[in-house]
């Protein structure tokens, strides 16, 4: 059953890259060609951390009272991507609203996808353990790398040389969003058929009226050395690594002026570079831990800061995605197995609810922190203010590293 289960997660895996990258590599320049400003781009990062960050917890206490969390999740999965259907209709209404409209739909749509992937991670610690839980993300991780490049790319090239008119590429940009939405319901059939050891449902099933209250598990969270020993150091690197998003966006799209061709470009050497670094992150984490892991991948994210404002063209910027898709892959893979490590057994729904809270409240102030820099200094020093803010991050890891080796 876990090896089936381990293929079922790698194609479930495989969708939801499909689904994503049909239009999110591309949604900076699609909400320009919109009408779209600096501060709407800084908006379309913030305000999904805020709408997540409200429902997650009071969904996670709502999902301990259902009984078929795995058909919850699913139907969560479905609400996500009917709201894409959503999207597909923000190019026909009038341009003023246009911008706001696209940023709120997205906004909205991260309520129905923090609630399916704070599930998924749950569900992820009931069917895998030990092992065999980072051997399943890892191998999911490093055929996601295979197929979101392929899946970019051809958008990117349809994107750039299908459309004569301004008119027809909104067009094609509908029929993505329609697409996605399709390969959304065929998500959701897969995910339906990762299944639970009979042994465990049964034993959740048993244990389920003795569960404590919503409340006394945050309380316990709090109490947890173990757990905030690993969300301490990640919520403040994380921060960090939030902020330069919006910038490294607007560099690309302002400065740049890269199109959905080269964004497509963008993400197949960061897919290609990482598909090739899969295997060096997965031994990395077998032979040395999740710790070493996570400080490699944060020191190459906090370079990455201070070569990105020096990239003249996008071409060179092309090249430089290879680093910047090699330190990302590690980075989400250290975080996801390190989460799930630390987060124990019971109440493990509770416990991610909660760092995905401060991740998403994170989420949320970061890019604003970023476009209040950029008004004060300008985009290339408020680039490199983010970097030295990630260096300070960097040290707060390498702190809490020492002193969780030193308690062992």
């Amino acid at each position: 059953m876990r090896g089936t289960n381990v293929w079922i997660f790698i194609m479930y895996g495989l969708l939801f890259d499909m689904v994503n990258n049909l239009w999110r590599p591309f949604a900076v320049v699609f909400l320009e060609r919109l009408g779209g400003t600096e501060f709407h781009i800084a908006m379309l990062s913030s305000l999904p951390g805020l709408v997540a960050a409200i429902v997650l917890l009071p969904g996670a206490i709502l999902f301990r009272k259902f009984t078929n969390q795995k058909r919850a999740t699913a139907s969560f999965i479905l609400i996500s991507r009917a709201i894409l259907l959503c999207i597909a209709f923000v190019p026909a209404l009038p341009p003023g609203m246009r911008p706001l409209l696209f940023v709120v739909l997205v906004a909205i749509m991260n309520c129905p996808d923090a609630l399916s992937q704070t599930s998924l991670q749950n569900f992820l610690g009931t069917v895998f353990s030990g092992q065999m839980r980072g051997q399943a993300i890892a191998l999911r991780t490093k055929f996601g790398q295979a197929i979101v490049p392929v899946i970019t790319i051809s958008a990117g090239l349809a994107i750039t040389f299908i459309p004569n008119t301004e008119e027809q590429r909104m067009f094609l940009y509908q029929i993505f969003f329609i697409g996605a939405f399709l390969l959304g319901i065929v998500e959701v059939i897969i995910f339906n058929r990762l299944q639970v050891p009979e042994y465990l449902r049964s034993q959740e099933e048993s244990n389920r009226d003795a569960k404590p209250n919503g409340m006394a598990v945050i309380k316990q969270i709090f109490r947890d050395k173990k757990f905030r020993r690993f969300v301490i150091p990640t919520i403040c690197f994380a921060f960090t690594w939030q902020a330069g998003w919006p910038l490294n966006s607007i560099y690309q799209v302002m400065t740049l002026e890269a199109t959905e061709m080269w964004f497509a470009i963008f993400a197949l050497t960061a897919g290609f570079a990482g598909l090739l670094s899969g295997s060096f992150w997965q031994k990395l984490l077998y032979r040395h831990g999740n710790n070493i892991v996570f400080i490699v991948s944060a020191s190459l994210i906090t370079l990455n800061m201070f070569i990105f404002p020096f990239i003249p063209n996008v071409q060179i910027m092309a090249i430089f995605s290879a680093f910047t898709g090699l330190s990302a892959i590690g980075m989400n893979m250290a975080l996801l197995n390190g989460l799930l490590n630390a987060a124990p057994d019971e109440n493990r729904m509770t416990y991610l609810a909660f760092f995905n809270t401060i991740m998403n409240l994170s989420l949320f102030a970061a890019p604003f922190l970023a476009h209040f820099m950029l008004s004060l200094f300008g985009l290339r020093s408020a680039m490199f203010i983010v970097g030295f803010l990630r260096i300070g991050g960097m040290g707060v890891i390498l702190v809490s590293y020492k002193l969780n080796k030193k308690a062992a």
